[in-house]
Parts: C-alpha cells; structure tokens; sequence
C-alpha cells in the first residue's frame, strides 16, 4: 500500500516544483520588479513627473519626487493612491536604460512608499511629493554607483490606473562625483535648414523664411538655444543669404545675429540642404556633385559664409550607404555626420569620429548617437510628451552608463546628439535639460567642432551595405537631368562677365528640388523640378545663329560673315568657329566678338579655298569655356575658286580690244572721203559775200 500511495502523491509533487521553478525564474529574470504587468485600465489618467530634487543623490540623502496625477476621464477621480518603486540593482547597461525607459507596460519596480492622492475632478491635476530616504533601499556599503530603476504607480481597488518610469541616480561618495568615472564628451548639434523653394513663386520661401525667423519661430528658437545654452548648429547659408539679402530689415537683423562672432558653434550644410542620398544613387559624377552642393553660385547677392564659422559637412537623410559616404567624398564635405547606420559592435565602446572605406577612398564620418539624440530631441520639443525632469534622469542615466562602460574599457569617449530636421527647442526645457547635464562630473559638455577635430576611434562598427534607396528619395532620372543641365548652364554662362549674376536665379531654381525637404512634397518637387528645367533652356536659348542664304565663293580666300544675335539681359563674348565637310575649303580664323545684350553682330570667319565644288559649313558659337552656347546649324558655300582670277583676266581682254577698236575706227575715220579739209574750209569763207552780212549800228544812230 505505501508503493501505490507514493505513486500517487509523485505527481502533485512535481507539480509543485515546476511552479517554484517557475516563480523562481520570473524572480530571477525580473529582480527589482512587483505588482501586476497589465494595460493602465482608466484612459485619461496620467501620470508624470514634476521634481527630482536633488538629480543625484548618496546613500544618507533624501530622494525627493514630485508627481502630478491629471485627470481627463471625463469624470471625478477619487479613491486612488500613487506607490512609489525603487529597484535596488544599478542599471549597468544602455540597453536596459532604453528599454526601461521607453517600456509602455505596467510594470514597477520594488515598491517603497505609498501616498494617498486627493481626489481630481475632471480636467485638473493634483501633485503629491514622496520623500524617500534612501537609507530605507538597504542598498550596502558596496552598492555601485550609477542609475535605478524607479516607477510611480497610480492605483485604486481596481488596479492599476497609470506608470511612469525614471531613474534614481545613486552616488556611494554622497553625490560628490567623486565616484564617477571619466567624462564623457557630449555635444548636440541640429540642423537649421529653410523652406522648400518653389520657383513658380520665390516669394513664398522668402514669406516662409520670415515666419521662421520672427519670434518664437523655428529658426529663431534654435539661435536663442545655440545662445543661451550651447547648442550647435548645422546651417543651410542658403537661409542665412537670403535673408541678409532680402532688404527685410527684421530678417537682415537675424541674419546679423548668426553672423556675429560668437554668436554659435556653426558648420555649414549644402545650399538648399541638397539630398546626397538621391545624387548619389543617380550616379552623378564628381563635378556634377560639387556644382550642386558648393556654394559658389548657389547663395543670392554677394553673401559669401563666415569666416569664423566651421568646416562644411554632409548631413545624409535615412540610412547611411557606402555609395553616399563615397559621393560625400567627391563634394569637398570635411565631415559626414551619421545618424542612422555606423552603430558600434555589441559591447564595443566607441568615440562619435571615425573613418569608412569605399570604393572613392576613406570617408571621415562623425556617428551621432542615436539614443542621446533622440530622448534629448523628444523631451525638449515644443510639444513634448514628458516633462524636464523626467528628461533630465532619463539621459543622465543614458550618460552615466556610458561613461562606466567607457571607463571599464579604458576609452575616452565622445558623443553626438544630432536633432531630427524639422525640430526647434523650447529653449528654456532645453537649456534646464543641458544645464543639469553640465553640472556633472561625468560629463563634458563640448561645441561639435571640437569633436571634428578629435582622432578617428577606429572601432569595430555595423557593416554598412552598398546601396540603400528610400523610396522618398528623387528618381534618378530627374536628379541626373537636373545636374546635367547645371553643368551645362555653368559653362554656358561664362560668356559673361559675371557667369553668376547671368545665372544664379536658374542655378538655384535647378538645385532647389533636390532638397531634403522636397522628400515630403514629392508633387511640388516634380512641379519645381519641371519648371526649372523650362527656364534654363529658355536661358539657354538666349544666344542664337541667324540664318542666311547660300554663299558664292569665287576668289581664293575671303570672309565669311556669321551673325549672332543675343537675347541675354548682358553682353555676351562668344567665339565662333565654322567646320567645312570637305577640304577644298580651308577655315584660317576663329573670331571672337561681343555682342551687346538685345543685338546682334557679324563675326568675319576667313577662309581659304583650293578648289571648286559646294561645302557645307557646320557653324559652331563657343563660350569662352570652349562649351557651345547655340544649337548648330549649316549653310552652304558654292566655292568656285579661280574665277575671280579668269573674269579678271577677261575683263582686261575685253577692255583691251574695246580699247584697239576704237583706235581702228579713229584711224578709219581719218581716211574718209567725206572728210572736210582746211582748203575746203577757206573757200568756204571767201565765197560769202557782204550783202549777205549784217550792217552793225553806228554809236551816233539813235535807234541803235
């Protein structure tokens, strides 16, 4: 009997076993946490964090946390209370603080203080301030340093209401510092890039540009924060010419303000914030990638950048490719900033500047953190979702752990924050976020052109693929043919004697769609992209060949003239140049003249002919950069050489026998019997008699 009863009692046994197991792996798995892992049951009620007060706090220090609990359910909330939960195990690696962070889920850490919370009509809030002794966390003498898991938890009887989730920075040495390791460098940089252009309507970005500089606009907000709290900034000069140019003396006075030295840790962007992504995946050549990206050319009026400013960069949208790093190579860029691609091997530590191999050669590249950045961005935007102090544990956790792991691995270590395009700060949030970063001794706060300068890491990183397209991007065709035609009005305009004043509006109009902003608008980009092409041919054509009649040649060597007409706003020099299709015409001149704007001149093209027959000429008009400015054109020349030479020849025949001829009828004549002579002259006269004269009057006769 007892055989049976064992056999009988062995499966309850085991089953007992598999749930401590069970509750021992859930335990193990999640040490610091308790309570229920479900969905916040009352849509309507949050919570958030108010005040940390102090960020980092010693082992006999009180941790003081502020909440406030707002009620938009629609009704009275009452009955409810917030628990307070501190894990006691540091957070030792970046992962876990983002996951902790960014975890949406109702799970708590170890519960250490409960408070009622008063009841809150619809629409308000109420605040409640815990004050935990961190004595209570039993943490021990060996307790490491660095951040907590912390909650707050909003509950009544039937569960839980609303989480937050934060960190408690824990210092062994009293919040001195003193037991934290080196600094790491972190510094943030945004881009500050404009409108759209759209050529239909230029008015419109200078309308936009406006909006954006006033107060408490875009542009404005991040030169207050680049002022007040040490943000870089990555400029598009196309906005800062644009608006010293306009005439405007509110957007004059902003531009000054960016110009003054001192005013901002400044790099530079391409014009028009050109999209490397789109011209290096249309496989556009080098030239064609730095007329498209340098500004000389591309910025209105004479503004030119500051000198005082830094080096110009690269700043590619998306998922960084090697075909892009290798077209950043090509356009001059000192730097390409990486925001998406380039992380560091799993458990690598790596420095933001480094080097990427490709087929153009070695790319340096600045790899911007993407966690830094992104919490940083989120939490001091305008219409952020978490409140300055949650931000501010949320990336001294976020810091703390990389200047640890740093130290461990015996690296000095600099960051990155880069801003999304398209964010602006609230600049007080902002400067409250960074200031209480500052006052850290793990880290180190440093303008981005410091950290251009720093030596490459070298340090293992992801494998960037070849070729990366998003489907935002331009269509290569377009982006090919936008570039062609740039190339092609630059040395078209040389035929003036200031190439940019000639053609600045239309460069700028054939830039303007390949900007990063277009990639929101794809529609308005194909309209810009189309309009800009029709008015560089409508340039283009500004310069033309009359035509004329087919030409008789009949000397040896003579001039040709071919008349050009310029329809440009300037003068224009051009060369003109003829090709015969055979060789019995030889073309000895290539004149050069200038045709005033709005007429048009002969050019006298000298040529030589060695033989008889008809010739077409090729006529080509060239800019003085040898490209050719009009489409081409022919006119035939009937080269009948010699025949000056025998009409020549006839003529003097001709003239000659007329001459012998009229000597022969002189002699004739002096031969004819008809011809009167002297003798018969005499006679003639001596015949006359007086009765046939008339009487002349005397003086004395009174009717003479």
């Amino acid at each position: 009997m007892i055989l049976p009863r064992a056999a009988a009692a062995l499966p309850r046994a085991l089953a007992v076993v598999v749930c401590a197991l069970l509750v021992c792996a859930t335990l193990v798995t999640a040490p610091s946490l308790h309570g229920r892992a479900v969905a916040a049951e009352d849509d309507g009620v949050t919570v958030e964090i108010v005040d940390m007060t102090p960020t980092v706090v010693g082992p006999d220090g009180t941790q003081d946390v502020t909440v406030r609990v707002t009620n938009d359910s629609g009704e009275r909330l009452t009955g409810v209370r917030a628990d307070l939960g501190v894990g006691w195990r540091e957070v030792s690696t970046r992962a876990a603080v983002t996951s902790w962070a960014d975890d949406g889920s109702s799970r708590t850490a170890a519960r250490q203080l409960s408070l009622p919370v008063d009841d809150v009509p619809d629409g308000e809030s109420v605040e409640v301030t815990f004050e935990l002794r961190i004595s209570t966390l039993q943490l021990g003498d060996d307790a490491a340093w660095g951040p907590r898991q912390l909650s707050v938890e909003v509950v009544d009887d039937g569960g839980t209401i609303d989480v937050l989730h934060s960190f408690l920075m824990y210092d062994p040495d009293g919040g001195s510092g003193r037991s934290a390791p080196a600094p790491v460098s972190l510094a943030v940089v945004a881009p500050m890039t404009g409108p759209t252009l759209d050529p239909a309507d230029p008015e419109l970005y200078n309308a936009a540009l406006f909006d954006s500089t006033e107060e408490g606009g875009a542009a404005d907000r991040l030169l207050s924060a680049a002022g007040e709290a040490g943000l870089s900034l990555a400029v598009d000069p196309s906005m800062v010419a644009t608006a010293a140019t306009s005439g405007d003396p509110e957007l004059a006075s902003w531009a000054a303000r960016l110009e003054r030295p001192g005013a901002a840790d400044v790099v530079t962007l391409p014009p028009y914030d050109t999209d490397l992504a789109a011209l290096a995946h249309a496989g556009v050549q080098p030239s064609g990638l730095r007329a498209a990206t340098e500004s000389a050319g591309l910025l209105p009026g004479s503004w030119s950048v500051p000198s005082g400013w830094g080096v110009p960069i690269s700043w590619p949208q998306g998922t960084v490719d090697l075909e892009t790093l290798a077209a950043a190579r090509s356009t001059g860029a000192q730097r390409v900033l990486v925001t998406d691609g380039l992380e560091p091997t799993v458990g690598v530590v790596a420095s933001a500047v480094d080097t990427v191999a490709t087929a153009a050669g070695d790319v340096p590249v600045v790899v911007a953190d993407d966690s830094l950045g992104g919490a940083l961005a989120a939490s001091t935007s305008p219409d952020r979702a978490t409140t300055t102090a949650a931000a501010t544990q949320r990336l001294l956790a976020d810091t703390a752990v990389l200047a640890t792991t740093a130290a461990e691995s015996g690296t000095r270590v600099s960051a990155v924050a880069a801003m999304p395009r398209g964010w602006s700060p609230d600049v007080d949030t902002y400067a409250a976020v960074t200031s209480a970063l500052a006052d850290q001794e793990w880290v180190d706060t440093v303008p981005f052109t410091a950290v251009l300068d720093e030596e490459p890491a070298g340090a293992p990183r992801a494998v960037l693929e070849e070729r990366v397209v998003d489907d935002a991007e331009l269509r290569p065709g377009v982006v090919r043919s936008l570039v062609d035609t740039l190339d092609d009005l630059m040395a078209f305009a040389t035929v003036a004697t200031d190439p940019a004043e000639l053609t600045a509006a239309v460069d700028r109009d054939l830039v303007a769609p390949l900007a990063v902003a277009y990639r929101d608008d794809p529609d308005g980009r194909a309209a810009a992209a189309a309009l800009a092409a029709e008015n560089a041919d409508q340039l283009l054509s500004g310069i033309r060949v009359i035509g004329r009649a087919d030409v008789l040649l009949i000397s040896d060597t003579g001039n040709l003239p071919v008349r050009v007409r310029n329809d440009l706003p300037t003068d224009a020099t051009v060369t003109v140049t003829l090709k015969p299709d055979d060789p019995r015409l030889i073309v000895e001149t290539s004149p050069t003249v200038v045709v005033p704007a709005g007429e048009s001149r002969d050019a006298e093209v000298r040529v030589r002919a060695i033989g008889s027959g008809d010739v077409d000429l090729e006529v080509q008009v060239l800019a003085p950069s040898g490209a050719p400015v009009t489409a081409p054109t022919e006119f035939a020349v009937q080269v009948r050489a010699g025949w000056e030479t025998v009409g020549t020849s006839v003529m003097a025949v001709a003239v000659g026998l007329l001459f012998v001829a009229g000597i022969w009828r002189t002699v004739r004549r002096g031969r004819s019997d008809s011809r009167t002579t002297a003798e018969d002259a005499e006679s003639a006269i001596t015949q006359e008699t007086p009765a046939h004269r008339p009487t002349p009057p005397t003086p004395e006769d009174p009717e003479a």
